[in-house]
């Protein structure tokens, strides 16, 4: 996968776990920081393996190895490759979707899901006006 792939599916996996919180949830900005971080569906920083729609963890870094935006954001970060390469490829998939994180916007996430349950909602009601 390439850097672009990590933000993408790791976008797609926040929507998953932002559908999940309740109303009072999306409110708290902070809270929902900590919550995708630490979600095995967005991360995998807690079991240190996120698994993916697209394969191995393996399969997935190929492209992120080689990718400078990923090396110039894992670089910021002044962590070692080697020393995170140590520790599999799982590891390097990891690091790549917390890194992903810094590239999507919560705020925007939530007025997505937001609209989501908004539209549902108003589908509901069509449909029960129907009956």
């Amino acid at each position: 996968m390439t850097y672009e792939n990590y933000i993408e599916e790791t976008t797609n996996n926040c929507m998953s776990v932002l559908a999940d919180c309740s109303a009072g949830e999306l409110l708290d900005v902070e809270h929902l920081r900590t919550l995708l971080w630490e979600d095995d569906r967005v991360t995998g920083v807690i079991s240190g393996y996120c698994s993916s729609v697209n394969g191995t963890a393996a399969e997935n870094i190929k492209d992120v190895l080689f990718d400078e935006k990923f090396l110039a954001d894992f670089n910021e970060r002044e962590m070692n490759m080697q020393e995170v390469m140590a520790y599999g490829a799982e590891a390097i998939d990891v690091v790549a979707r917390c890194l992903a994180l810094k590239h999507i916007s919560i705020l925007e996430l939530v007025e997505r899901e937001q609209r989501r349950r908004i539209e549902k909602e108003r589908q509901a009601r069509r449909n029960s006006a129907r009956v």
